[in-house]
């Protein structure tokens, strides 16, 4: 739900996508099992096919330290799991708004 915005879908869909508005389908939030938006991007192969979204847990990589305690033991602890959410991305629907190219004296 983090991502439930337009910023979020950018984020999701990379820096040469922008996305216009949410769909009426997004907005209403039956379910959260599809998320539908509107994005301008120059080329269609500018839109990833799937991303792979990871959750960590709250609070994962904050260290609680004693003020003027030092443990002797400087190590890292290595990083907590996340949960993995792997997004399929589909394009719909294809509005294309480039200018028509010019017709050759050839064409029917």
């Amino acid at each position: 739900m983090q991502f439930w915005s337009a910023d979020g879908a950018e984020e999701i869909l990379g820096n040469r996508v922008r996305a216009d508005r949410l769909d009426n389908r997004t907005l209403e939030r039956d379910h959260t099992k599809t998320f539908a938006c509107w994005v301008w991007t120059n080329d269609v192969a500018n839109i990833p096919t799937r991303h792979t979204l990871g959750v960590l847990p709250r609070g994962a990589g904050r260290v609680e330290e004693m003020e003027g305690f030092f443990p002797p033991d400087r190590r890292v602890a290595p990083p907590p799991a996340t949960a993995d959410y792997e997004m399929l991305i589909q394009v719909d629907r294809v509005e294309d708004w480039a200018p028509p190219s010019p017709r050759s004296s050839h064409s029917g």
